[in-house]
């Protein structure tokens, strides 16, 4: 992960968090991704965590300004990374 990415706006989604998780969640087989967003913001740590759905995905949650150190727009909120083939979700 490259932080100059996740500053190139064009590469990331801000959302809502109640909206987008519902259907995110359908989306990727990932039943309790509501859950370990809450659990991730409780307790993060600098190296994220990866979250498995059933349908073969993988996500990232991860906060920006602490997994690189230096701060971002919106970078304090959890993010929803899934490789730099695909859009990163600001979750706020």
């Amino acid at each position: 992960m490259n932080i100059n990415w996740f500053k190139n706006q064009d590469n990331v989604v801000y959302a809502n968090t109640k909206e987008f998780v519902d259907n995110f969640a359908k989306e990727t087989g990932i039943s309790n991704l509501e859950e370990k967003i809450e659990e991730f913001k409780k307790c993060p740590t600098p190296e994220g965590v990866t979250v498995i759905g059933r349908k073969r995905t993988s996500v990232k949650l991860f906060i920006p300004n602490l997994t690189f150190k230096e701060e971002i727009e919106m970078g304090e909120n959890v993010w929803v990374y899934m490789g730099e083939n695909y859009e990163s979700y600001c979750l706020y």
